[in-house]
């Protein structure tokens, strides 16, 4: 009986052994501040290998399977932040581990703090963690982004803008919200936990190239209100002005936003065009003359914000108002045409008006299931007119057009996300739905009605097998387009898959394949046509098709603390675009829209930085070259673009300059060849906890900037070239302040945000 006895009690001990249990804990920072994406790890007490790992949620939670009884070693490991492990033995059923707290790896040298800036890989992005350094010299959010010298991204703050390198747009958001570019510029460098750079978005942010997400540390309390005056002193008709405020209390945070941004300057506009349908063919070279440009930018945001237990609603109107009464495009000149001269003229005036309504809800089932719900409503009204006069003498042609437009547009989106283990299923639904009345008015008067949608609904799996990160994923597109009695329908299907393999610390691979398409804008589809000048007549297509496009991305990326570089090569083919296409008929040159045969562009360049003087001098030099084939229904021309851009960033204390080159980038698109300017620019800047100063020295060692536009139709080709002395030689001086009260609280984890912007006006301008 009594060994019975004690079988049964070392069979029920087993048994216990083996019963599952939970290990929780919190991960914080210094400032006791959550830390997310920490990285836990389990090991059995006596052993090195690892059990399993998770990583923290937003709010710094983790949550360990354990079994009861065990004992078991658990490491927690942040970039930039010193390691901890813990030890935990014979485990209770649910066990809490409390607050671990991550302290920052640095060493003092002349008094200033040093952190190695740190990045870690991911199959779609990557996640920077921003140095001390980096951060005490940053005025604000726009120019810690600059100082982190992104890979493949360019931050201008004279204009306010990020691009990529290739010329297209990044979309920036704050702690999963979408943000304007002065929300951003709004926001204190020291807030700021991390960055999520995704340079190879998912499926979930459809098309664009680009995504910053700027994560920022969590805050109860107070509010702050920041500020910034930038304006140039040679010419002074830059400027850039913005004052934002935020404001929490309880689960409900309050914030609003205002930027005006301004530009009143002179340039001149020199054309030379021919026009070869005719015998003998026409030859046009106009002189240009001094040519005001001017327009002012007011955006405003609203907003309000509640959040409770990983529930948020988030409320924002939104409205851009614009008002250009001389346009960029305008210009004076003299026309030369064999042994006649005319006088040119060409003024367009414009207003426009863009309100909206966001409303965002999130749900968060538990910690590993959320509900993303977004819905946005639009109106856009815009205003146009515009007076052509090519006179000589008394003999006078004129050419006027006026434009009253009118979009109405709501935006739909449902994401629901789930985590398991170490994998991510996440699948969506969006619909956008539009309606636009736009009138014409002049030279040629006609109206247009017309409803448009776009539906679409992907889904994902992000995984790892070992070394080997993945994506997978599907997705599918309907454009619908009612125009009078036409309508059209088309589906297009979107797979996508994303490789990533890490060799070790230093050497990472990376590998996206993706099918997509894209719609027509609605300019591009208004049955509707205006005349440029008196030889040429624009005109839009109804009959223009969706686009499907294949694309193939490829980066090899090696580093170490002092030196890194990447290599980044593109390639994608659009599978009959809609490209111009220039006809002759009935005495005028049409340029209107067609689907083309294809287009092929192949991009590549390597990103080179190297930091000689631990984190003080950092220097970066990108390459690139830019091949283009456009394979038109009648031409084909191909283009390739060489060059170069070089950044130094130099930081001490509260003292930073950045220099920054750039040669001309070039991108061909159908029969119009673009030229970029060359530019070149210095920054000279003090900053201090709520307060800093800057000198912006842009083109100063330039006596012209210009840029040019080549159309290589062989029926009515041209060669249009802008340029200024009013963009050399700029002197700039902006000075901004960012004032807390209390704690303010970071901005909402939105993950979701639309917008629309397209006014749907076809253009008169050449």
């Amino acid at each position: 009986m009594f060994m019975k006895k004690k079988i049964l009690t070392l069979l029920m001990s087993g048994c216990y052994g083996i019963l599952a249990a939970q290990t929780t804990g919190t991960v914080v920072d210094e400032n006791k501040q959550p830390l997310p994406a920490a990285t836990v790890s389990l090991f059995r007490e006596s052993e090195n290998k690892m059990i399993s790992g998770v990583v923290t949620d937003m709010n710094g939670g983790f949550e360990l399977n354990t079994h009861e009884g065990e004992s078991y070693r658990i490491r927690i490991s942040f970039v930039g932040y010193s390691t901890q492990e813990i030890k935990c033995q014979n485990i209770s059923k649910h066990l809490s581990v409390g607050t671990i707290v991550l302290e920052p790896e640095s060493k003092q040298l002349n008094d200033v703090t040093v952190t190695a800036n740190n990045v870690i890989q991911k199959v779609d992005r990557q996640i920077i963690i921003p140095n001390l350094l980096q951060q005490k010299t940053s005025s604000n959010g726009l120019s810690l982004l600059q100082h982190l010298q992104l890979s493949r991204i360019s931050v201008n703050t004279l204009d306010s803008k990020v691009t990529t390198t290739m010329g297209d747009a990044v979309e920036l958001r704050i702690n999963g919200v979408k943000a304007e570019i002065q929300e951003v510029k709004a926001l204190l460098p020291a807030d700021v936990l991390k960055i999520e750079y995704h340079d190879n978005p998912g499926l979930r942010y459809g098309n664009v190239a680009a995504v910053i997400d700027i994560i920022l540390k969590e805050k109860k309390n107070g509010g702050s209100i920041s500020g910034e005056l930038m304006n140039t002193i040679n010419p002074l008709g830059i400027g850039d002005y913005q004052l934002s405020g935020n404001y929490h209390v309880g689960k409900s945070n309050f914030k609003t936003s205002v930027n005006w941004n301004r530009r009143d300057i002179n340039w001149l506009r020199e054309n030379m065009e021919a026009f070869n349908a005719t015998t003998p063919s026409i030859n046009n070279y106009e002189i240009g003359q001094n040519t005001k440009a001017q327009y002012d930018n007011i955006n405003l945001s609203i907003g309000y914000d509640y959040i409770h237990r990983g529930n948020i609603l988030s409320v924002t109107f939104r409205d851009l108002y614009n008002n250009a009464p001389h346009a960029v495009f305008d210009r004076n000149s003299k026309l030369i045409q064999n042994s006649n001269t005319f006088d040119i003229m060409d003024r367009t005036k414009s207003r426009s008006n863009n309100p909206s309504l966001d409303i965002y809800y999130q749900h968060e089932f538990t910690k590993d299931k959320h509900l993303f719900f977004d819905l946005i409503g639009t109106y856009i009204n815009t205003k146009n007119d515009r007076l052509y006069r090519q006179s000589q003498g008394n003999s006078v042609q004129e050419i006027t057009s006026h434009v009253d437009g009118n979009k109405y547009s709501a935006i739909a989106e449902v994401i629901y996300e789930q985590k398991i283990k170490d994998s991510r299923l996440s699948f969506g639904l969006r619909h956008q739905q539009m309606y636009t009345k736009n009138a014409y008015d002049g030279n040629t008067s006609s109206s247009v009605k017309m409803n448009t949608g776009e539906s679409y609904g992907f889904g994902e799996w992000a995984s790892k097998l070992g070394k080997l990160d993945y994506m997978v994923g599907v997705g599918a597109m309907r454009t619908y387009v009612s125009q009078g009695n036409a309508k059209q329908v088309k589906y297009i299907f979107r797979p996508t898959i994303q490789l990533g393999y890490h060799f070790n610390n230093y050497l990472s691979i990376r590998y996206k394949a993706y099918m997509g398409g894209y719609a027509p804008s609605l300019a591009e589809l208004s049955d509707v046509e205006q005349h440029i000048d008196i030889y040429q007549i624009r005109r839009g297509n109804p009959n223009l098709q969706a686009v499907r496009f294949f694309s193939n991305e490829l980066s090899i990326s090696v580093g170490t603390k002092y030196i890194s570089a990447e290599w980044f090569t593109r390639y994608s083919y659009d599978d009959k675009p809609y490209m111009e296409e220039t006809t002759y008929s009935n005495g005028f040159y049409v340029r209107s829209y067609a689907n083309q045969r294809g287009f092929h562009r192949l991009n590549s360049q390597i990103n080179l930085k190297v930091q000689p003087w631990k984190d003080y001098i950092s220097i970066q030099l990108t390459p690139f070259v830019n091949r283009y084939i456009s394979n038109g229904n009648t031409y084909t021309h191909t283009h390739t673009n060489w060059g170069l851009r070089a950044n130094l960033m130099g930081m001490y204390k509260n003292w930073y300059v950045g220099a920054n080159l750039e040669t001309s980038f070039h991108s061909l698109w159908g029969e119009t060849l673009n030229k970029d300017e060359k530019s070149h620019s210095i920054v000279f800047g003090y900053n201090r906890e709520k307060w800093g100063v800057e000198l912006q020295l842009q083109n100063i060692f330039s006596s012209r900037y210009e840029m040019s536009v080549e159309n290589l139709s062989h029926l009515a080709p041209y060669n249009q070239m802008v340029w200024s002395k009013n963009l050399c030689k700029v002197f700039g001086i902006d000075f901004h302040f960012n004032l807390n009260f209390g704690k303010h609280g970071s901005e909402v984890n939105q993950r979701i945000h639309n917008s629309d912007t397209d006014a749907g006006i076809v253009p008169t301008t050449k």
